[in-house]
């Protein structure tokens, strides 16, 4: 007989699924980058502008996902941390470019391992195999079509 609190119609069910996984990893995560002096927002932020993918808050929002007052209430606290800068666009000045900080830097570097470990953990269940296989698979679906983005104009049909 099986153990598991779970039914099996909803064990089969990939959204159910799915959000469990999110919010257990999520709340690991939470408090892993929580114990770094950041939010999990902000450990969001600072990967985007790490990696070049953000240089406007419009385009850091659309990239980590965030609405727009969410995100300039996580920019203000990196800010106000010391972790990144926002300066205006000389062509437009209604445009702020937002870039990483030495600070930033720094604490990304700590959380990146801290979160590395807590997916380490949260995949320790699976083979290798298994895990290389599951860290691809949601890699391909996150970033294929059937993704969502945080875009707030409406899709083009």
């Amino acid at each position: 007989m099986d153990e598991s609190p779970v039914s099996h119609a909803l064990g089969r069910d990939l959204h159910w699924c799915l959000v469990r996984l999110v919010r257990g990893i999520g709340a690991a995560e939470y408090e892993a980058v929580r114990g770094c002096g950041i939010s999990v927002r902000g450990y969001i932020i600072l990967l985007a502008l790490s990696e070049g993918e953000a240089d406007s808050q419009l385009t850091l929002g659309r990239t980590s996902m965030m609405d727009k007052s969410t995100l300039v209430r996580a920019v203000d606290e990196m800010e106000e941390g010391g972790y990144l800068v926002r300066t205006p666009d000389p062509a437009d000045r209604r445009v702020r470019s937002v870039s990483i900080t030495e600070r930033g830097k720094q604490v990304l570097e700590r959380a990146a391992l801290a979160v590395a470990k807590v997916e380490e953990e949260f995949l320790a269940v699976l083979p290798p195999d298994q895990r290389r296989a599951f860290r691809a698979a949601a890699t391909a679906l996150a970033t294929g079509p059937s993704a969502s983005t945080f875009d707030p104009r409406p899709a083009i049909v």
